[in-house]
Order: C-alpha cells, then sequence, then structure tokens
C-alpha cells in the first residue's frame, strides 16, 4: 500500500505557479503584501519597502518599494562607483611621486 502511495506521488506532476517580476513602484501596498503572501522572503521578487527621512528635515521621508532583486542591483552599483573612484585617486596618489 505504501509503495502504491509513493509511486502514485512520483507520476503526479508538480505544478509550479510562474512568478513574473513585480513592478512595485506602481503598486498599492495592499498589492504589495498580496504578491508578498505568495514568495519567501528569500525570494528573488519578494518587494520589500524602506522609509527614508529626507536630509535636512525631522519630519519628511520618503517609502520605496522594490524587489529584492532590484536592491541588490542598486547595492552592487553603489559598490561598483565606490570601488572605481577609490581606484581613480589611488592611482593619481601613486602618480604624485
Amino acid at each position: 500500500m505504501l509503495t502504491a502511495i509513493l509511486l502514485l506521488a512520483a507520476a503526479t506532476p508538480v505544478v509550479v505557479e510562474e512568478i513574473v517580476e513585480p513592478d512595485p513602484l506602481h503598486m498599492t501596498a495592499k498589492e504589495i503584501n498580496a504578491f508578498n503572501a505568495k514568495v519567501p522572503r528569500s525570494h528573488q521578487y519578494h518587494i520589500r519597502c524602506v522609509s527614508t527621512v529626507e536630509t535636512g528635515s525631522l519630519v519628511k521621508s520618503s517609502y520605496v518599494c522594490r524587489t529584492n532583486a532590484q536592491w541588490r542591483k542598486l547595492e552592487e552599483r553603489g559598490n561598483d562607483n565606490v570601488r572605481e573612484t577609490m581606484d581613480h585617486y589611488a592611482s593619481k596618489a601613486g602618480n604624485s611621486n
């Protein structure tokens, strides 16, 4: 009996819903919550929202939502910019002799 159940389970195809990358900039909070309920936090399309305080203001802040993949891409771009700047100034310091 157990073998029959295992064989039946192995023969049944698993239907995986394809997840399309969302556009969190044009989604409401309700839509974001509904989408995030379908994907784990570690998924590349999970939407993470971050609140940042505007420089020079104690009250004004902005709320930005992006997918994990979009946040990762922004972080990589920022790291690349800093690396290029450091390399540029390191080469200038080496040429001043």
